[in-house]
């Protein structure tokens, strides 16, 4: 069952380029604004993980990108994205 989830998961995602995904994820993270000033500078492209995405963003040496409230929402973005979106090959 677990498997086959994971197969569905991986149906779902749309497939952008990786500057398409890199404006996105700072467009999203600007509209929270605990994290004013915040930008995910570099995505790395992955293998696929056991949920299917193929990427990870290199986390913001930026001091409020490790405080809270700015990291829980920073995580929950990324997390969100992470589920629907990969990086075209």
């Amino acid at each position: 069952m677990s498997l086959r989830f994971a197969e569905i998961s991986r149906v779902r995602r749309r497939v952008v380029t990786l500057e398409s995904l890199r404006m996105l994820v700072n467009h999203e993270l600007g509209m929270h604004t605990e994290c004013f000033a915040i930008h995910i500078r570099r995505i790395v492209v992955t293998e696929p993980d056991a949920s299917g995405c193929n990427w990870q963003v290199e986390w913001p040496v930026v001091h409020a990108a490790h405080v809270e409230p700015c990291r829980s929402q920073l995580r929950e973005l990324v997390d969100q994205l992470r589920e629907r979106y990969n990086v075209e090959r």
